[in-house]
């Protein structure tokens, strides 16, 4: 018996020979056996997405990855000093487990230039921006953060500005797409929504003195200090509203144009960095501030774009403070 059936990825056809003594076999035998084998290819091609379809926040696995924002009703813009190897986890967790579909890289005189490195997801997806040292004034955050939404804040709804050690996390039922747009209207007649505060989720060192070798920040450090409404959980980072952006006030809190204001994810307003009490019912924004002690050491000497870096005091501050295990971000492929 002989069939022949054709590959339709190549277009060639192969013959299959079956010895003398099977040619007793059925026809009806022989599509048995060739469904057995789809059925095995098609489960062991479910199995090798599983990684990247059934991790969740909090354990809880989702149906399905969200949407992806192909529309790019939001963006990220992000301030980027010489952190080429932090860039490919963070763009990618954003990119699938998010649905981002513009980053923002801000390049603050980064050497080599963070243009010559690839990221793991589509290089359409990622616009970079780079700053000479000539460029720099002496607030640069807030500098590149107005140079975001001058440039390109007419394409989007939301902006978020966040830093590279930062990952958003859908902590509820929504995806970011669905929370944000629940946000597109007036908190009251004549009070617009212009910015969201997202509270951090502050993680410790994890006792690591060394980099992890896998460079993966979310395995790797799985303890956090704990929701003390008086330390650095209770700072927010903010996504805003494009049409009511002002300037920054602080890296963590913006002024807002035609009276609008910056809102909580319960729609409790806010007036500066700070929100309290701490919650992350729909969203939260884990804060790799530390990492490890030679991550910290390389941020400390790298320095950062308001021109003021931490030093050892705040290590110190974090490592001191009573921690409490996070290990949601762990869960997340890739």
């Amino acid at each position: 018996m002989i069939m022949a059936f054709s590959d339709t990825t190549t277009g060639s056809k192969s013959r299959v020979c079956f010895p003398r003594r099977l040619r007793w076999i059925t026809p009806l035998a022989v599509l048995s056996l060739f469904a057995l084998i789809a059925w095995s290819l098609d489960r062991n091609h479910a199995a090798s997405t599983k990684s990247l379809s059934t991790t969740a926040a909090g354990g809880r696995p989702p149906n399905k990855l969200p949407p992806a924002d192909d529309d790019e009703y939001l963006a990220i813009c992000i301030a980027v000093r010489n952190q080429h190897r932090e860039l490919p986890e963070l763009l990618q967790h954003h990119y699938h487990h998010l649905g981002i579909r513009r980053f923002y890289i801000m390049d603050d005189n980064s050497m080599p230039p963070l243009s010559t490195r690839t990221y793991g997801i589509p290089s359409s997806a990622i616009t970079i921006q780079y700053f000479y040292l000539a460029d720099h004034e002496k607030n640069m955050q807030y500098h590149i953060y107005d140079f975001c939404n001058e440039q390109y804040g007419a394409r989007h709804t939301w902006i978020g500005y966040f830093d590279a050690d930062e990952y958003l996390e859908m902590t509820g039922n929504e995806t970011l797409l669905e929370f944000l747009h629940t946000f597109d209207r007036n908190l009251t007649d004549q009070t617009p929504i212009g910015a969201i505060g997202i509270n951090w989720r502050t993680h410790t060192s994890s006792g690591l003195e060394k980099r992890p070798p896998d460079g993966n920040c979310r395995k790797t450090f799985t303890e956090c200090i704990i929701d003390d409404p008086t330390q650095d959980s209770q700072h927010i980072k903010s996504f805003v509203k494009t049409a009511y952006y002002d300037k920054p006030s602080t890296p963590h809190y913006f002024t807002l144009k035609d009276g609008a204001v910056t809102v909580g994810e319960h729609d409790d307003v806010r007036h500066d960095s700070f929100r309290t009490p701490i919650t992350r019912d729909r969203i939260a924004l884990h804060h790799y501030g530390v990492k490890s002690k030679e991550q910290y050491m390389e941020k400390v000497q790298r320095g950062n774009a308001m021109g003021d870096p931490k030093d050892m005091w705040w290590w110190d501050h974090i490592k001191d403070m009573k921690h409490t295990p996070c290990p949601e971000l762990a869960l997340y492929e890739p």
